[in-house]
């Protein structure tokens, strides 16, 4: 069976423009708003409200998605059967990437977590901006009971003046438990790693690949989840919503997938793990 996570990073297209001065970069409440809603209502008809929204969390925003109208709007995508997640950008997009920083990713994280559930919201999934992670954060996320990573675009590997911000080289493609000692290894942590959907090179990324790509690679994920389960996860970012044509291309893709895979939510997640790891202990 070929399971899918459908997901939203939370970012705007005015965070990545370094060109802009940092007060223009910074999120328009009303405008993030309107298309978070957008968000909520796509999921809501086309994926019965299954989908995870990663809340943005930067030096660029602060706080600006832990008070109202957002904790409204998170508490409704997860009474509608979906979740939110954190979503850590330690960054100056294209400057300087701090995500090998541990003790500052621990506190952004802590931080972010502990602001959320202080609100009433419960979360157990973290992505790293740029998908960036390192096997450091395990048990910083641990430590957060943040079990889901959803950082792996398999075999990704991206530098910036030589220095290495996402690694993702020979990952496995399905979903795994985390190796303490390297993040893209199987291992015996209490994090697994849901990885984007890929087959040939070609991602379930539905700002990078087309109608056509997207089916191409779901019918050769679902032909390879005929011998073992394959569960994977599907990306697209909050700035995707902003025009009629974009949303339309979104619920193309969602439409396309339904026809090869099963989404499922954190809760039904929960309960594949479960399963997989009832079954690993009657076989040990």
């Amino acid at each position: 069976m070929l399971y899918l996570i459908f997901t939203v990073d939370g970012d705007w297209k005015e965070y990545f423009d370094v060109k802009l001065a940092l007060e223009k970069r910074r999120p328009d409440p009303t405008i993030m708003q309107e298309l978070i809603a957008k968000e909520i209502k796509v999921a809501t008809r086309y994926l019965e409200g299954r989908f995870i929204h990663f809340i943005h969390a930067s030096p660029c925003a602060c706080t600006f998605f832990l008070g109202e109208p957002f904790i409204t709007l998170w508490n409704s995508i997860i009474s509608s059967g979906g979740d939110i997640g954190v979503h850590c950008h330690e960054d100056l997009p294209y400057n300087e990437y701090y995500f090998e920083d541990t003790p500052r990713m621990r506190k952004a994280i802590s931080e972010q977590a502990s602001a959320l559930r202080g609100s009433g919201l419960e979360t157990c999934a973290y992505r790293g901006g740029f998908l960036a992670f390192n096997h450091a954060l395990i048990p910083v996320l641990e430590e957060n009971r943040l079990y889901f990573d959803f950082s792996c675009e398999p075999g990704r590997h991206l530098v910036h003046n030589g220095k290495v911000v996402s690694d993702w080289t020979d990952s496995p493609e399905s979903l795994y438990r985390m190796s303490y000692a390297d993040h893209r290894r199987k291992g015996d942590s209490s994090v697994y790693e849901i990885p984007m959907g890929v087959s040939e090179g070609n991602y379930l990324y539905f700002e990078k690949s087309d109608a056509n790509t997207i089916e191409k690679t779901a019918d050769e994920l679902k032909n390879k989840s005929e011998e073992n389960d394959i569960i994977v996860s599907v990306l697209t970012h909050t700035y995707e919503y902003t025009s009629v044509e974009a949303v339309a291309d979104i619920v193309n893709k969602i439409s396309i997938l339904k026809k090869f895979g099963r989404f499922i939510n954190m809760k039904e997640l929960k309960e594949i793990v479960k399963n997989i790891s009832d079954k690993e202990n009657r076989i040990n």
